[in-house]
């Protein structure tokens, strides 16, 4: 079966840094949406994806390495992109309206979870860091959202990892009870950390809520992806369940896919 794919035309705005990243800005007629993504053209030898961090109906922003070809480029200047591409986040649900979302994040992956922070009347968000000083400030985060912070070391908020178990030292409480009151709680959760946890993070859930419905876990997988259309190869990963194509048929997944059968 073929797939259409929008062919559009973009204008950058700016490129600015955003340490240890940097911030691009396009307007175009379609954004991608959270957990999409773009294919652009930056004169390379193949389309580099974007994923929105920030969106509205002018256009998005994006998050790219220091020395992206992007970050040359003068504003006004237009980037030749296709796409929207890609099955996002989907927080549709049928017959009622969702009212609870969960985000967690790894804050290296955090930006990517950006655009749900006001996805539902509640948003509730788990952020991991290594260590305090990684965090982000609260100020960086909607008054609205409902925020807890988690560390590997303890030195700040409940002690992780998000999906680990055991004792904690005195005085530091592990981050178990909370994530699992969280879950509870939600109607949906989404993720984006690194995929090597995926598997144990599915486990939690299958855990908590037993017998959860399709996509009530969802994460996000990055990948190298030129061509968008799921026929070069180059994003091929095997999950349990079977071979996927990350362009096609993600970025995003059902975290339960992860789980090892």
């Amino acid at each position: 079966m073929s797939r259409v794919v929008r062919h559009q035309t973009a204008t950058l705005r700016y490129a600015r840094p955003a340490p240890p990243l940097w911030e691009v800005r396009l307007d175009l007629n379609v954004a991608p949406a959270a957990g999409t993504y773009l294919l652009a053209d930056f004169g390379g030898p193949v389309r580099e994806p974007l994923y929105p961090i920030e969106v509205d109906d002018a256009g998005f922003v994006a998050n790219v390495a220091r020395g992206h070809p992007a970050t040359q480029l003068l504003p006004g200047t237009s980037v030749d992109v296709l796409g929207p591409l890609g099955r996002g986040f989907r927080l549709d649900t049928t017959g009622y309206a969702l009212a609870r979302l969960l985000l967690i994040a790894d804050v290296g992956s955090l930006p990517l979870l950006r655009p749900l922070y006001q996805a539902a009347p509640a948003v509730a968000l788990i952020v991991e860091a290594t260590t305090r000083a990684q965090i982000p400030s609260p100020t960086q985060f909607p008054a609205s959202l409902e925020l807890t912070l988690v560390t590997r070391d303890g030195s700040s908020g409940y002690l992780g990892p998000i999906e680990g178990n055991g004792s904690a030292p005195v005085g530091i409480e592990r981050a178990g009870a909370r994530v699992r009151e969280l879950l509870l709680w939600t109607e949906r959760v989404c993720f984006a950390c690194d995929p090597e946890r995926y598997p144990a993070l599915a486990a939690l859930v299958k855990e908590v809520r037993l017998q959860p419905q399709p996509d009530f876990a969802q994460a996000f997988l990055r990948s190298s992806m030129p061509c968008g259309v799921g026929v070069c190869d180059v994003c091929r990963v095997v999950l349990p369940g079977g071979e996927v194509r990350v362009c096609v048929d993600g970025p995003v997944f059902d975290l339960l896919s992860f789980l090892e059968l």
